[in-house]
């Protein structure tokens, strides 16, 4: 079987972070693997505490894993929250020559926010192949987002809500979906491993685009509720 890696956050339920992500790359047909930039205190009501993970460390399990395997792929979520470890990090999985997808992960849906300086994340930004932004991360980030490739989840369109797809900063592809009021764990996190595994695959970057789209939709149409959680739980 063929190898992705996540170097993201950890969830201690599941529902988001390494854990999902290694769960959807396994949806996919892969082997994943994990490198962890932050642990966090959180479920489904939201993060109440976060750690960065030290930075050489961090660098030191992507090294070891990559002795052992040749990754496919790569799904960046929270970076680091320090400029220079991001920088190698970025450098590193740059030198791998396979598609990279960034995450932003600036906050959570509910909890304490991630990032607050943008500088941090440029290389990360610039070693990537697409970005994920969901629309409030997009509007935080436009500006860097110039001339990129990118997917901004969650655009509010009237009554419907799209996913748009901007290649060199220049749109070419958007699917909608009507509005609901469903809040489903994880689809940030399952989106952007779902896309890192069908670029892995060898699909163009529209054909994995829509093919993400169609798995979170299943993805959210399958969450299941956790009494007295304000956020449904994914069962893929």
């Amino acid at each position: 079987m063929q190898f992705l890696v996540s170097v993201a956050g950890f969830d201690p339920t599941g529902g988001a972070g390494v854990l999902r992500d290694i769960k959807t790359f396994n949806y996919f047909g892969f082997l994943g693997g994990a490198v962890v930039t932050a642990n966090t205190v959180q479920n489904t009501k939201g993060v109440k505490e976060f750690q960065y993970v030290d930075g050489s460390f961090i660098l030191h399990q992507l090294n070891a894993i990559l002795e052992d395997f040749s990754p496919k792929g790569v799904k960046v979520g929270i970076p680091h929250g320090e400029y220079r470890v991001n920088k190698e990090i970025a450098a590193l999985i740059y030198s791998l020559s396979i598609p990279v997808v960034f995450d932003p992960v600036l906050s959570p849906t509910f909890g304490k926010e991630f990032v607050e300086n943008l500088e941090v994340i440029r290389p990360l930004i610039d070693v990537s192949t697409v970005l994920t932004p969901n629309y409030s991360e997009f509007l935080k980030l436009r500006e860097l987002l110039q001339r990129k490739t990118f997917i901004v989840k969650g655009w509010p369109y009237g009554d419907k809500v799209c996913d748009v797809l901007f290649v060199n900063g220049k749109e070419v592809g958007r699917v909608c979906h009507e509005r609901d009021n469903r809040v489903v764990r994880g689809t940030g996190c399952a989106f952007s491993s779902a896309l890192t595994a069908l670029l892995a695959k060898g699909l163009n970057l529209e054909e994995a685009f829509r093919e993400a789209v169609d798995f979170i939709t299943e993805y959210r149409r399958s969450a299941f509720e956790i009494e007295g959680a304000p956020q449904l739980y994914p069962s893929l």
